[in-house]
C-alpha cells in the first residue's frame, strides 16, 4: 500500500514539474465564417503521440492546455470537408489563428477501424467490439473490462469509484435504478456503444443551470427497433437441479418493454438483479423512513466471503414486467412490476469471541435456518423531461410477507426460533420544476404509510433470569406492531445571476407513528405476559421545518458549491404504558463546501468539508426491553441520540481516453461525536443485554483508495488495480468496561484480462486483505486473507469454448481450492448455446470465514453445495 502511495506522488510531483501552455485561438473560413467541430490536436515534434486535444466550439474559438518539458509542439485543425493545417509553434502561452481552405476528398479502398475509445464534449463512447470476447454473453460481461468502469458484485456499476446518477438504453430510463436485469441479461452483440455521460444532469431543464459530478451510462443499440433478450433452460444434479430465465426485450425511441421469469435452485440470487443501483435513487430515500424496518430477526450467520454459488442453498422465483411508452411528444408513463418468491436454507457454525482490555470471552453456535421471502412490489410513474419543464409522479405499492425459522445448538441447549416479519407499504412521490420568468420554480412531495407486525417465538424460552419473576418456562414469544405516516413537502426556486446559480427551497417534514410491543411465555400454567419494562406503547412524533440554501458558483473549468441547510426539528415521545417520554426541539445547521476544478481535459480535482448534525431514528427508541433474537434483549430508555459529524475528502482523477488510461486516488477523514454509548453485558449463555446510556463519545475514521485501470488495444488486454487502507478508531462499553477500541484494513486487488492468442484468453484477480484488531492500544488479533483467481478460456474452433475456473482461498490455517469446468457449443442455425458445466470439481464441503467488528472476531464456518453438474441450452432473441 505505501508503495503504492509513493507511486501516485512521484506519478503527481512529475506531472505537476512539466510546462504549462495554453493555446487557443479561432478556426475560419476563407471566406471568414467560424468554422465549428474542428478537431485541434496537439502532438510532440517529430512524433504521432498525441499529448492534447481540443473542439472548435460554434464561434470557432477553441482552447487547449498542453503539459510538456519539449520546447517546440505541433498543432493541427482537422476535418474531413477541408484540408488539414500544419503548425509547429513554441511551447508557450499563445494564440493561434487557423484559416481552412474547403476541399472534398474521394476515398478508395479505405479501411475504417473505430477506435475503442471516443470522447465527444463530456460523453465517452466505448466501443463494444473492441472490449468484447468470444466468452461474453451479457454487456455486464464486457463493462467488466472497460477502463475506468467497476461491476461490484452486487451488480452496482461505478465510473472512476463512484455510483452512477443513471442507467439509460436508448436514451430512456426504463429501470429506474432497478438497471441489473438489464446488465445481465441483454445480449452484448445487440449493443453497438456504451456511453458515458460524464457530469449529467438528469433534469434537462437544470442542465445549464445545476451542475453534476456524478456520471450516467447510456446503452446504445445496433439497431433503431430492437428486440433481443436471453432464455435459458438448464437442469442438472446432485440434487436435481434446474435454472430457467427468460428474459425477452424490446426497445425503441418512443417504447420499451423487460419481462423476465428466472427460477433456480444453484445459488443464483437473481432477487439482486431488483436492487437500486443509482445514486440518485438511493439519496432521495435518505431522508425518508427505513424502507423496511426489521424490529426483530432470527439468529444466523454473515455471508462468506465467496462467490454466493458456492453457498447458498435457495430455490427462487422472480417474475419481473416493465414497461415504458411515450404518450405525447413530452409526456411518457412507465409502469415496474415485480414479485419475488424464494427459499433458503443455512448451515453454519460460528464461533464469536470478544475482548476486552481484562478478560476474553468465547462462544459457539451451530445454525440451521430457513428463510422463506414473498415480495410484492409495483411502481407507476408518469414523467415528463424537456428542456421548459420537468414533471415526475411516482405511485409504489408494495407487501412484503415473510418467514423466518431456525434451530440453535449451543453448548447448554438446542434452540428454536420462529419469525413472521410481513410488511406493507403504499407511497406518492411528486416532484416538479417550471420556469418563472428567467428563473424556475420547484415543488417536492412525498407521502408515505406502512405497517409491520412482526413476532418472533423462540423455544426453550430464553432470558429466564430477566423475564417472569425468574421462573422457568418453556417458550417465549416477542410481539412488534409499528405503524408509521411520513410526509415532506417543500417549495424553492433556481435563480441566476451571472456566473451564480442560487437554489433556495423551504419545507416542511411531518412523522408520526406508534409502536407497541409484547413480550409473552408459555409453561404448564399457560400464557403469561412479561409486564413493566417489557413491553411499549410508544407514540412518536417527529416534525422539521427547514430551509435549504445552495449556491453554485461557475467559472471556466470551475465549481464551488455551498450548501447551508438549516433545520428546526422537534420530536416527542410518549409512552403511556411506562409513563415515560421526552421531548426535544432543535436548531440545525450542516454547512458543506465542495470544490470541483478540472485542470485539463485530463486531470481533475475535487475536494471537500461537511459538517451534519443528525438526531437519533425515533424507530430504535423503545423504553421497555424488546427480543431483538434468541440471544439479545435491548432496550433504548436513554436520552435521544445526538450525533454531529465533520467531514473531510480529497480526490484526484486522471483518465485519459487516448491511451485507455484512468486513474482516481480519494482520501477521506471524518471525525464523530454522539451523546449515547451502547453498553453490552454479554452473560454466560453467550445472551446479551443491551442498553443506550448517556455517555458522549467521539470516533474517528480514515480511508484512502486507489484505482487504476488500462486497456490495450492492440491485444485488448485490460490491467486493474484497487488498492486500499482505512482506520476506525471509537469507544466501547462491555460488561462494566470502558475501553478504547480500533480497527484497521488495508487490501489490494490487481486483476488482469489478458487476450493471450485469438483462441486462449486468460484472467487474474489477487485479492489480499488485512484486518487488525486493538483494545487499548493492545493488538488482540489479526485477519489475513488472500483470494488468487485464475480462469482459463479455450476456443479449439470457432464453435466451441472450454473454461476452466479456479479460485485459491488462505485464511490462515483454513485453504480452500476451488475449480469449476465449462464446455459450451455454439450451433448457427439456430443460434443457441449448449452447455455442460461442472461445480465444485473436488467435493470442497466447508469454508471458514474470519470477520471483525469493534471488539468482537467472527469464525463461521458454512457447509457448501455439493460438486454438481449442469446442462443447460442458451440463446438470445
Amino acid at each position: 500500500m505505501k508503495h503504492c502511495i509513493v507511486f501516485v506522488l512521484l506519478l503527481l510531483g512529475y506531472f505537476g514539474t512539466q510546462a504549462q501552455a495554453t493555446l487557443e485561438g479561432k478556426v475560419h473560413s476563407t471566406t471568414g465564417d467560424a468554422l465549428p467541430r474542428i478537431n485541434i490536436l496537439v502532438y510532440l515534434p517529430g512524433s504521432e503521440l498525441l499529448i492534447a486535444f481540443a473542439i472548435s466550439d460554434e464561434q470557432g474559438n477553441f482552447q487547449v492546455r498542453v503539459k510538456s518539458t519539449s520546447d517546440s509542439l505541433r498543432i493541427e485543425a482537422s476535418s474531413i470537408q477541408h484540408r488539414n493545417v500544419q503548425l509547429t509553434v513554441a511551447n508557450s502561452s499563445q494564440r493561434i489563428d487557423f484559416e481552412m481552405m474547403p476541399e472534398e476528398q474521394e476515398l478508395k479502398g479505405v479501411t475504417v477501424r473505430a477506435k475503442a475509445i471516443e470522447q465527444r464534449g463530456d460523453t465517452l463512447s466505448f466501443l463494444v467490439s473492441s472490449f468484447a470476447r468470444a466468452d461474453d454473453r451479457s454487456i455486464e460481461d464486457v463493462l467488466h473490462r472497460i477502463p475506468g468502469i467497476e461491476v461490484l458484485p452486487t451488480g452496482k456499476i461505478l465510473y472512476q469509484g463512484m455510483p452512477l446518477n443513471k442507467f439509460y438504453v436508448e436514451g430512456l430510463d426504463l429501470m429506474d435504478g432497478r438497471y441489473g436485469v438489464v446488465s445481465k441479461n441483454l445480449p452484448q452483440k445487440s449493443v453497438s456503444t456504451v456511453e458515458v455521460f460524464e457530469n449529467h444532469q438528469p433534469l434537462k431543464i437544470l442542465e445549464e443551470r445545476v451542475s453534476s459530478q456524478q456520471a450516467a451510462l447510456n446503452i446504445k443499440l445496433k439497431r433503431d427497433i430492437t428486440t433481443t433478450g436471453t432464455a435459458k433452460l438448464g437442469t442438472g444434479a446432485a440434487p436435481l437441479l434446474w435454472d430457467v430465465n427468460i428474459t425477452p426485450m424490446t426497445f425503441t425511441k418512443s417504447f420499451q418493454v423487460v419481462s423476465s421469469y428466472q427460477s433456480n435452485n444453484t445459488g443464483n440470487d437473481v432477487s439482486r438483479q431488483l436492487k437500486v443501483l443509482t445514486l440518485q435513487d438511493l439519496l432521495r430515500n435518505a431522508d425518508r423512513p427505513n424502507p423496511n424496518p426489521d424490529m426483530l430477526g432470527i439468529q444466523d450467520v454473515s455471508p462468506p466471503q465467496i462467490e454466493e454459488r458456492r453457498y447458498l442453498d435457495n430455490r427462487v422465483h422472480l417474475i419481473n414486467l416493465n414497461g415504458l411508452q411515450r404518450i405525447s411528444k413530452d409526456f411518457q408513463l412507465r409502469a415496474n412490476l415485480y414479485y419475488i418468491n424464494d427459499r433458503q436454507q443455512q448451515e453454519a457454525s460460528l464461533k464469536r469471541t470478544l475482548y476486552t482490555p481484562t478478560d476474553t470471552l468465547a462462544f459457539s453456535e451451530d445454525f440451521d435456518n430457513s428463510r422463506h421471502e414473498n415480495y410484492l412490489m409495483g411502481e407507476f410513474t408518469l414523467s415528463r423531461n424537456v428542456a421548459k419543464n420537468y414533471l415526475n409522479n411516482t405511485l409504489k405499492v408494495e407487501s412484503r410477507w415473510d418467514k423466518r425459522s431456525g434451530t440453535v445448538v449451543n453448548e447448554d441447549e438446542k434452540i428454536g426460533q420462529s419469525l413472521d416479519n410481513p410488511f406493507r407499504a403504499l407511497s406518492n412521490s411528486l416532484r416538479s420544476v417550471i420556469p418563472m420568468g428567467m428563473h424556475l420554480i420547484e415543488f417536492n412531495s412525498y407521502i408515505s404509510y406502512d405497517e409491520s407486525p412482526h413476532s418472533l417465538r423462540v423455544v426453550p424460552g430464553q432470558f429466564a433470569g430477566v423475564l417472569n419473576d425468574s421462573l422457568p418456562y418453556d417458550e417465549s414469544k416477542q410481539e412488534v406492531e409499528l405503524t408509521r405516516f411520513y410526509t415532506d413537502n417543500s417549495a424553492g426556486v433556481v435563480l441566476g445571476w451571472k456566473r451564480f446559480t442560487y437554489t433556495p427551497r423551504l419545507g416542511l417534514a411531518y412523522r408520526r407513528q406508534r409502536l407497541e410491543s409484547n413480550i409473552y411465555t408459555y409453561a404448564q400454567e399457560g400464557q403469561s405476559e412479561a409486564a413493566g419494562i417489557f413491553a411499549n406503547n410508544l407514540e412518536a412524533i417527529h416534525s422539521q421545518v427547514y430551509f435549504r440554501n445552495e449556491v453554485e458558483y461557475r467559472k471556466n473549468k470551475l465549481t464551488i458549491t455551498v450548501k447551508l441547510p438549516l433545520s428546526w426539528q422537534g420530536i416527542t415521545l410518549d409512552d403511556e404504558l411506562l409513563n415515560e417520554g421526552q421531548q426535544l426541539t432543535r436548531l440545525l445547521m450542516d454547512p458543506r463546501v465542495m470544490v470541483d476544478y478540472k485542470l485539463t481535459n485530463f486531470w481533475r480535482l475535487r475536494g471537500g468539508w461537511n459538517f451534519t448534525n443528525s438526531l437519533g431514528d425515533i424507530d430504535g427508541v423503545h423504553y421497555g426491553f424488546i427480543m431483538k433474537n434468541y440471544r439479545s434483549l435491548s432496550r433504548n430508555a436513554a436520552p435521544l441520540s445526538e450525533s454531529s459529524r465533520h467531514s473531510f475528502s480529497g480526490h484526484i482523477a486522471y483518465r485519459n481516453p487516448i491511451t485507455s488510461f484512468f486513474n482516481t486516488l480519494t482520501y477521506v477523514y471524518t471525525i464523530g461525536h454522539t451523546n449515547l454509548t451502547y453498553s453490552s453485558l454479554v452473560q454466560d449463555d453467550g445472551t446479551t443485554l443491551t442498553q443506550a446510556l448517556e455517555l458522549a463519545q467521539t470516533s474517528y475514521t480514515q480511508g484512502l483508495q486507489l484505482y487504476t485501470s488500462k486497456f490495450f488495444s492492440a491485444t485488448k488486454t485490460t490491467i486493474t488495480l484497487h488498492a486500499g487502507a482505512n482506520q476506525q478508531q471509537g469507544t466501547s462499553l462491555m460488561n462494566g468496561e470502558l475501553f478504547d477500541t480500533k480497527n484497521r484494513f488495508y487490501s489490494i486487488r490487481p486483476e488482469l484480462n489478458v487476450r493471450i492468442t485469438p483462441w486462449l484468453n486468460t484472467e487474474y484477480a489477487l485479492d489480499a486483505t488485512l484486518i487488525e484488531t486493538y483494545i487499548d492500544e493492545e493488538q488482540k488479533s489479526d485477519i489475513s486473507l488472500l483470494r488468487h483467481k485464475v480462469n482459463i478460456f479455450a476456443f479449439p474452433t470457432r464453435k466451441q469454448m472450454i473454461s476452466l475456473e479456479t479460485e485459491y482461498y488462505d485464511y490462515k490455517e483454513s485453504q480452500n481450492f476451488f475449480a469449476d469446468l465449462l464446455y459450451r457449443y455454439t450451433f448457427s442455425k439456430p443460434k443457441l448455446d449448449v452447455e455442460l458445466r461442472w461445480n465444485n470439481i473436488f467435493g470442497n464441503k466447508t469454508y471458514t470465514s474470519l470477520q471483525a467488528s469493534t471488539f468482537t472476531i467472527y469464525e463461521s464456518v458454512y457447509q457448501l453445495r455439493p460438486s454438481q453438474v449442469l446442462v443447460s441450452v442458451k440463446f438470445g432473441f
